[in-house]
């Protein structure tokens, strides 16, 4: 699924808040990689309200102006001050950004760092300067001083698991319970937007989390498997078509057709009900084969 480095964790991160922000998503744009100038500077996602006529009751968007722009660091990546005077700058240059003078209120803007682990010397660093800095929800930071932009901090490992299963996704050594927490959200959406930030984020979650979905994809059931051999279908029907082959040869060289049975039960890790499809015989007829193939093992 790609090298540890490759793994793009801001793609991920814009794909999880807009499906942390699916249920306003006609009243909300998503502007990803959003260009501040002709060179590249680029805001990792800006949020912009369409109408004021509506209020966001997720806890992240509760902040939420006309403008908003949001900065996600992965766990290899530094927050501190300089990180956070980088992406008021960035507000600033949102704001003189428009062609008319005054199209940006600057009170319209605000600020969101997206995190993983709560950055302990920014948050001092806040507080030594006179900001004042309270947890407004479990782990939802607010920020704030006169003539600043309005700034809020998400430590992803603090927030509610069931209300933002989404980011909580977005990290190494995930857990399995939290995977299996995700597949029965993911499951429930059926807009084609929100599949698509489901694959996006699915993607990243298996680079970075390899071993755990290869436990997964191998042993799952339910929901989870359904989900992931939805996701990994391609891959599987690759991988089905290969065992077929070798069992169909296996077959006609031991003159039986065990081996067609064995080679999906043992290579592909098939259900009963499935092979005896792919093989056209009843599942009892499977299971009696299944069994010798078990016996012959002991």
């Amino acid at each position: 699924m790609g090298k540890e480095n490759d793994i793009q964790w801001h793609l991920g991160f814009c794909a999880a808040m807009e499906l942390e922000l699916r249920e306003y998503a006609d009243r909300l744009e998503f502007h990803r990689e959003y260009p501040l100038s002709r060179k590249p500077l680029l805001i990792d996602l800006l949020v912009v309200e369409k109408s004021e006529d509506f209020e966001i009751s997720n806890e992240i968007g509760q902040i939420f102006q006309k403008h908003n722009i949001m900065e996600y660091k992965s766990e290899n990546d530094t927050l501190n001050e300089d990180t956070y005077f980088k992406v008021m700058a960035y507000a600033y240059l949102y704001k003189s950004s428009e062609k008319h003078v005054g199209d940006i209120d600057i009170n319209s803007v605000t600020i969101t760092f997206v995190r993983e682990r709560k950055p302990e010397k920014l948050l001092r660093w806040f507080k030594d300067n006179n900001y004042k800095v309270y947890e407004k929800t479990s782990g939802i930071y607010y920020v704030e001083k006169d003539g600043f932009v309005k700034t809020q901090i998400v430590v992803t490992a603090e927030v509610g698991e069931k209300e933002h299963i989404f980011l909580k996704t977005l990290k190494r050594g995930l857990k399995e319970s939290t995977v299996d927490v995700f597949f029965d959200e993911a499951f429930a959406l059926k807009e084609p937007f929100e599949k698509e930030c489901v694959d996006s984020l699915l993607g990243i979650m298996v680079s970075s989390n390899q071993e755990l979905f290869k436990k997964i994809k191998n042993g799952g059931d339910g929901i989870m498997n359904e989900v992931l051999r939805e996701f990994f279908k391609d891959e599987i029907k690759a991988n089905e078509e290969e065992a077929m082959s070798r069992g169909w040869k296996r077959g006609r060289e031991e003159g039986r057709e065990e081996g067609r049975i064995e080679t999906l039960y043992t290579d592909c890790n098939m259900s009963v009900s499935d092979i005896a499809k792919k093989v056209s015989k009843p599942e009892e007829y499977v299971k009696e084969i299944i069994k010798k193939i078990s016996a012959a093992c002991l």
